[in-house]
């Protein structure tokens, strides 16, 4: 029969692993916004070389090699930036995996804690200091879709760069990437906050 004092355990444990995913996914959005910032910087520059080319083309017919040369330099460099920059997102992507992993196990937890124990300890018991287990795996799997939706946002962002150009647009979508629009920081804090008061009192009682 599972015991409370192992559903603690295990618990504090995909808790632990769940913010450590979190903080991994956040330092890789910051690389990640360092190389989009890369990129949305050549694909104006491209934009400038391209207007600059259209105005001068009839008054000499003559190629510009120097024109030519930074137009193919500037291809090289948003190739290896994109890669890098895919890289970064499948790194995000595998700290996604870790949580939903890790919410899923929280969820398997739960019914195992209602089989055990009974849906009065499970959903109305208090496990540390004040919450049930049930409020643990809700608020867990209620961060889990917010970075559901900021990694397919973050898909859209990286299938967008090569295609836009206009600097308005550019501008927002470095905002997205920079601000996770999807991320409720204040909610995650909360519970956080909340994981730490219950634990912390279970650890010095």
């Amino acid at each position: 029969m599972l015991q409370p004092s192992t559903i603690k355990r295990r618990l504090k444990t995909l808790l632990n692993e769940l913010k450590r995913a979190r903080q991994i996914w956040s330092e890789l959005n910051d690389d990640g916004l360092t190389i989009a910032n890369s990129l949305m910087n050549i694909k104006l520059q491209e934009r400038k070389i391209d207007y600059s080319t259209y105005w001068k083309k009839d008054l000499d017919n003559l190629p510009n090699l120097e024109e030519n040369y930074e137009i193919e330099n500037l291809k090289e460099t948003f190739k290896d930036l994109s890669q890098s920059l895919q890289l970064i997102f499948e790194k995000m992507g595998m700290q996604y995996t870790k949580m939903k992993k890790q919410v899923l196990q929280m969820e398997s937890l739960l019914e195992e804690s209602c089989e055990s124990l009974g849906e009065e300890f499970t959903y109305n018991t208090s496990l540390y200091l004040t919450c049930p287990l049930e409020t643990f795996v809700n608020k867990s799997v209620n961060i889990l879709n917010m970075y559901t939706q900021e990694l397919n946002l973050k898909q859209n962002i990286i299938s967008s760069i090569e295609i836009i150009n206009e600097r308005d647009k550019i501008m927002v979508m470095l905002s997205s990437w920079l601000n996770q629009p999807f991320i409720n920081y204040e909610k995650i804090k909360e519970f956080e906050e909340i994981c730490e008061i219950e634990i912390d009192y279970e650890v010095t009682v």
